[in-house]
Order: C-alpha cells, then sequence, then structure tokens
C-alpha cells in the first residue's frame, strides 16, 4: 500500500469519526430554520442595529453566529457523544434534525396559514417527524441536505451585500469620512450646547399677556431674557423620527426613513462633526456616525454586540413563536401605524422612552467643561414627553397605573384634561433642569462664550377627538408652536423674535451663528438677520412628503392666549399647577368646607397599586400621587370624585369609561407630594363622591378596596 492510499484511508477514518456529513446537514437545517428567518427581518431592519450603537464589526459577527456557531455547536456535542456510544450520537443528530424542521415548518406554517398556538405547534412537530422518518429511510433527502451547503452562506452574503442593512456594512456608505477642517477653521468657531426637547407645546409656557410664566417657570423665564427668543417657531411634523432629521438637515419631510446617518447622511452632526469635537446623546435617532460618536457617548443603557446578541434571541423568539407578537420585529414605527391603531415597535416606543431621562440628563451635565478644543454638546431629551412621570419636586410617581385603554385620539376629556395637567408639571420639572445647565455654564465660565440653543421638535395636541400629534381641525396651536432660544456668543439681552420661523431654519441659523457653511441645498433659511420669509402661513408633515398649511397669525393668537392663568393658578408658582381646571379652587381645602359629609349610602371603589399606598416614604424620590380606581357600586354618571389627602382636597375627577362603550366608573386625579407624609398612605387617603343633586353638595365617603 503506497503513502498516498495510506493517507486516503486515515483521511477517510478520520472523516467518519468526525461525522463531517452530519456538520454539512446541521449546517443547512440550522441555516434554514435560523439563519434565514432572523437575517430577514433584521436585514430589513436597520434601526434595529442603529438604535444599538452596533459598528459593523458587531454586524458582521452577528451574521457569523448565526450562520456558523448553531451547527458546530451542535456538532462539537454529538462528536463528543459519539465517543461514548455511536448508537446515542445517531439518535441525538436524528432528535436535532427532527427539531430544527419543527421550527421550520411552524416558521412556513406561522406565514402562510393563519394557524396559531396548539394547532400551529402540531403542525411543526408532524412536519418534524414526517422529516425525520424520511430523513433517516430515505437516502435521497440527505443527499439534498448537502446539495444546499451553500445555502446558508448565500443568506449571509443576501444580508451583507443586498439587504437595507448592508448600507451599515460596506464601506461605500456605512461611514462618513471623519476628515476634519484646517486647524485655523476649527479655532475659530464658539463651543456650542444645544439642547432639544421633545413633545414641548409653547402654550404651556405662557401666560395670558403671551410671555412666559416666571412664576412657574423661573428657568426657561431666565434663559429667555438672556438670549433670542423667537416666540413664532413651529416644528413641522408631529412624529419625532421626521421632525428631527428636519431639524438637524434643513430640509422638510420628504420620505419615509429611518432617523439615521446611512438615510440622512447630511446633516448637522456629519457636518459640524469637521469643526467640533462631539459628545452627542441621541434618544430615538443615530445621525451621529459611530466614528464620530462612539457607543459610551449617550448611547442606550445596552449597546453594541451585546445589546445585539440579547435582543436578536428576543427577536428569534417571535419569529418561532406559536402566536403572533406585538409587532413585526423587523416594523420600524410609524405614525401611519400609530394612527390607524397598530400596535407600535415595543422596544422603539417603550423601552426607548422609558430610558432614565434624569440620568442621562445629569451624564450630559457633568460633560459641560469648558475645552480647549471647540466642543459641541448636544442632547435630544425626552422631557416634556409622555410619559408624565416626575413632578416639579423632582420626584417620581406611580405613573404606570392609569392606562388609558383607549386609541390614539379617542380618549374622553377627563383623561385628556388629567394628561394636561400632569404633562404641566413634568414641564416644571423640565424647567428645573434647564436651571442646572445654566448654573452649569456660568460655573465653568462657558455662558459669555458659548452659542447656546434650546428648542423641541413638535408640541402635544389637547383637543379631545383630536389625535395628540397629527395636525386636525383645531389642535395647530398646541401642536405646531414650541419654544426656541438661541443665545449668540457674547449675547446677554433678552430679545423676542417674532418673526415666521420654521424648525428647518434651525440649522442653517446654527450654522451661521457658527461660521460654519452648509455645502447642500436646504428648504430652511438662516434667520440672522432681516426675516428670510415672507408667507405668513405654517407647514406641516404629518406624513413626508404631504404638506398641510395652517393660518400662522389667527392660531398663533391663539397660542399667545396662554394658559397658566387659565388652566392652573400661576399666582401660586409651582404648586398652583395642582389647582387645575373646574376644581382648581377646592384643592387645598378641607372636604367639609365643600359640603357635609354623608354615611347614609355606602359607596365602593377598589384602588389602583393598592398596595403602594402600605408605607409612604416621601424622602425615597417617588411617592403614589396619581390615585385612581373604579367604582363597584353604581353612581350617576354626572358625578365628581374629591381625593384627598391627611383631610385636604387634592384633586378632582369626573367619571369616566375604562375603555369606548363602557359604563363610566373610573376615576383619576394627581395630587401635591407635599400633601402625603411618612407614614401608611392608606389612612390617609380619602376620597368623596360629590351628589349636587340636592341643590347643595354633598359628600359620600367611598370605601377603598383592593383589586
Amino acid at each position: 500500500m503506497d503513502q498516498a492510499t495510506r493517507v486516503q484511508r486515515a483521511a477517510g477514518r478520520l472523516g467518519n469519526r468526525l461525522h463531517l456529513w452530519a456538520l454539512v446537514e446541521l449546517f443547512v437545517l440550522s441555516g434554514f430554520a435560523i439563519a434565514q428567518p432572523l437575517l430577514d427581518v433584521t436585514g430589513r431592519s436597520p434601526d434595529f442595529f442603529l438604535f444599538r450603537r452596533a459598528d459593523r464589526l458587531d454586524i458582521v459577527l452577528l451574521v457569523l453566529g448565526v450562520t456558523l456557531l448553531p451547527a458546530l455547536v451542535i456538532w462539537g456535542v454529538e462528536v463528543a457523544v459519539g465517543l461514548v456510544s455511536e448508537t446515542v450520537r445517531r439518535f441525538l443528530h436524528l432528535a436535532v434534525v427532527t427539531g430544527l424542521i419543527t421550527l421550520l415548518t411552524i416558521g412556513v406554517a406561522k406565514q402562510l396559514t393563519e394557524l396559531r398556538g396548539s394547532r400551529l405547534v402540531m403542525i411543526g412537530l408532524a412536519g418534524g417527524v414526517l422529516a425525520a422518518v424520511l430523513y433517516g429511510r430515505q437516502r435521497w433527502l440527505r443527499l439534498w441536505l448537502r446539495y444546499l451547503a451553500p445555502a446558508p452562506l448565500v443568506f449571509a452574503l443576501i444580508f451583507l451585500l443586498v439587504s437595507p442593512t448592508s448600507k451599515l456594512v460596506l464601506p461605500a456608505s456605512a461611514d462618513v469620512p471623519a476628515g476634519r477642517a484646517p486647524a485655523a477653521a476649527a479655532d475659530g468657531q464658539p463651543p456650542l450646547v444645544m439642547i432639544l426637547l421633545d413633545e414641548f407645546p409653547l402654550s404651556s409656557l405662557l401666560d395670558a399677556r403671551g410671555r412666559i410664566d416666571r412664576r412657574v417657570y423661573p428657568n426657561l423665564a431666565r434663559l429667555a431674557d438672556r438670549s433670542t427668543w423667537y416666540r413664532n417657531a413651529t416644528g413641522v411634523s408631529g412624529f419625532t423620527p421626521w421632525a428631527l432629521p428636519a431639524m438637524l438637515t434643513g430640509n422638510y419631510p420628504a420620505k419615509r426613513k429611518a432617523p439615521s446617518y446611512t438615510e440622512y447622511p447630511d446633516n448637522m452632526l456629519t457636518l459640524f462633526g469637521k469643526y467640533y469635537d462631539l459628545k452627542v446623546y441621541e434618544t430615538i435617532s443615530q445621525l451621529c456616525p459611530p466614528s464620530r460618536c462612539p457607543p459610551s457617548a449617550g448611547g442606550p443603557q445596552r449597546a453594541g454586540l451585546r445589546a445585539v446578541i440579547d435582543d436578536s434571541a428576543r427577536v428569534y423568539r417571535e419569529i418561532v413563536a406559536p402566536y403572533d407578537v406585538t409587532v413585526d420585529p423587523a416594523s420600524f414605527v410609524d405614525q401611519t401605524a400609530a394612527e390607524a391603531g397598530k400596535p407600535l415597535d415595543p422596544w422603539f416606543r417603550f423601552n426607548r422612552l422609558l430610558l432614565n431621562q434624569p440620568s442621562r440628563f445629569n451624564d450630559f451635565l457633568a460633560g459641560l467643561e469648558d475645552a480647549d478644543r471647540p466642543t459641541m454638546q448636544f442632547l435630544h431629551l425626552l422631557l416634556p414627553h409622555a410619559p408624565w412621570r416626575y413632578l416639579p419636586s423632582g420626584n417620581g410617581y406611580n405613573y404606570k397605573s392609569f392606562a388609558r385603554g383607549f386609541k390614539i385620539g379617542q380618549a374622553p376629556a377627563p383623561v385628556v384634561e388629567l394628561a394636561h395637567q400632569r404633562h404641566l408639571l413634568q414641564v416644571a420639572y423640565t424647567d428645573r433642569l434647564i436651571g442646572q445647565v445654566i448654573d452649569r455654564l456660568e460655573a465653568e465660565g462657558m455662558w459669555e462664550k458659548s452659542l447656546i440653543v434650546m428648542g423641541a421638535d413638535h408640541g402635544e395636541g389637547w383637543v379631545p377627538g383630536e389625535k395628540p400629534r397629527a395636525l386636525g381641525e383645531t389642535n395647530a396651536p398646541d401642536l405646531m408652536w414650541v419654544p426656541l432660544f438661541i443665545k449668540a456668543p457674547g449675547q446677554d439681552n433678552g430679545v423676542v423674535d417674532d418673526r415666521n420661523w420654521e424648525q428647518v431654519d434651525l440649522l442653517p441659523t446654527v450654522a451661521d451663528l457658527a461660521g460654519i457653511q452648509v455645502p447642500w441645498k436646504m428648504d430652511g433659511r438662516s434667520q440672522t438677520g432681516k426675516p428670510a420669509r415672507t408667507r405668513t402661513d405654517k407647514w406641516w408633515f404629518d406624513v413626508p412628503g404631504h404638506r398641510k398649511v395652517r393660518d400662522g397669525p389667527a392660531n398663533w393668537k391663539v397660542v399667545l392666549a396662554g394658559e397658566t392663568d387659565t388652566l392652573a393658578r400661576a399666582a401660586e408658582g409651582v404648586r398652583g399647577l395642582y389647582r387645575y381646571g373646574a376644581a382648581a379652587d377646592l384643592v387645598g381645602r378641607e372636604p367639609a368646607s365643600v359640603g357635609p359629609v354623608t354615611l347614609d349610602q355606602e359607596a365602593t371603589a377598589t384602588l389602583d397599586d393598592f398596595q403602594q399606598y402600605t408605607q409612604i416614604k416621601p424622602t425615597s424620590g417617588r411617592v403614589p400621587v396619581l390615585v385612581s380606581g373604579t367604582f363597584t357600586s353604581p353612581l350617576p354618571t354626572t358625578s365628581t370624585v374629591l381625593v384627598a389627602v391627611n383631610g385636604r382636597i387634592g384633586g378632582e375627577s369626573r367619571l369616566f369609561p375604562e375603555r369606548p362603550d363602557a359604563p363610566a366608573v373610573r376615576f383619576a386625579a394627581i395630587t401635591p407630594d407635599t400633601f402625603w407624609k411618612s407614614g401608611d398612605g392608606r389612612r390617609q387617603l380619602q376620597v368623596y363622591v360629590v351628589d349636587r343633586s340636592g341643590g347643595q353638595p354633598r359628600l359620600q365617603l367611598v370605601s377603598l378596596t383592593a383589586e
């Protein structure tokens, strides 16, 4: 026997021992059952990677992992088992083949049929068992698996070269060149501090004279006193992923695109990064490329490869789940879906919004330091954006207990009014944070020389029956007009400028003040000199490319009428925000001053968050001031409810239904955190039904129980 023959036989024995054909089969089956569906979903969703701040290497490692690792790990286990018992190895391999084909069958049947739940599982198991029987008895099936060996590689290449996510991987389009302008140009830029707030109507700040009510919002008034306040500024879209790029590119929303640097390569952050060192804290966008803004700068709590792996596992579980998940894992949430009442992407809509905004703000605040090189400090803060969870004092509260249960635009008037009050309370908290920024800039010696910008992307509508962030017939004043302040370097006097400003003017104006030329065509115009817009109407885009027009002067007149003197009692400062609406004058009074308390009829209600009232700790930073519940005894629908804390009325509520077409049995009111004391909150809380049927109001004490 010659040497070549011996080597060939040895290789054959090694191949038989390692079961390389089994590896090929596992590679194909895991490719179809795991790699293909996962890469298809994430390949259609570049924002999946953008919002986890995954770089090119993270994405490539994910592709390699899902394509190779399942087969290699299973094969390694099979080889190890085969060293002990070849019979057990064969049974194990057959079981794995059955399992992978079952997963594949479930995925295919889920796409092609309406079957869900146990019936879908049974179909999957039947497909897996049938395929396993054929695999064991028919050689042609094994041959076909081996012929399909290139398929997983094709799936990976489609993802890397053709899918929408390929823009993040291919060098030609995945990044923006990181070259800087000449040092002489960079040295001429003033320090730039930009804070963009979210869901912030200008009318929330104004008193009856159209001025910022410094009794309630002293820090925003202080900012206006030392900057140029563009009082007639309006946003251009009620959906932040379209409004924010419009502000940072200078162009109206034209197409539905994810708010990423791959979709908007020409934006303020990519441009200013050539002149500034960037400290960028984005929230629902990634307009700054990772090469300029590393993941540590304002990214989510979990970022990079670990976040991609964890959330990819979640996405795959949703793909193979035998029931419909909340939403297509690949879908990018858009306003069209929201308006149609379709479910929103749970990660995008809620996880991002529930990030600890004060913690992100504190990180930004700590980074406000004078530096040798020009630095741009950028923060997009989801305040006073919902969820409304902060009080003016900084305390959080039990905001989750009050779930509306209504589709967008269908909330009844009492729910909308409560939301409006809670919004104003969160605006007061936001004012507190703005004060900290001003103090920090002054302490660091940066105020005088810095270019400072504070604005918002859009407002919030408060008209029952109209969608809060879609332009309706009457909600334009609250939805379109937003605060906007720009302090030029060296400026210390306040100017109120009432020119027709739209938020596409932000980039050209800031670039002009910073001495930077914008190299692309913009819809917006620099507003540093004479007014650049002659028309008086306002443009708005609920949907990119579809413009709506509203009369500017008529709606602005409504804005200037203000809210703090009409909806609340601003003369009492921040405390006056708790004195809101029809019951404003009752807050702080003793219940007996409203009318006699009667005990002749029993009223009962279940209290939401009943356990949270067992121990009140005001110093903990969280107080359950939102009191809500459901009446279990019949009441007239015209009844009103008073909520008292330690003998003082804290809020009032009209009855409303739990859902459309349901009886009006719910109540909810927010109370001042200063009314609560340490101890048993259930003893501190009293709820009364107000009966006005006999002329003089009478109060009926309500017995509260756990749900």
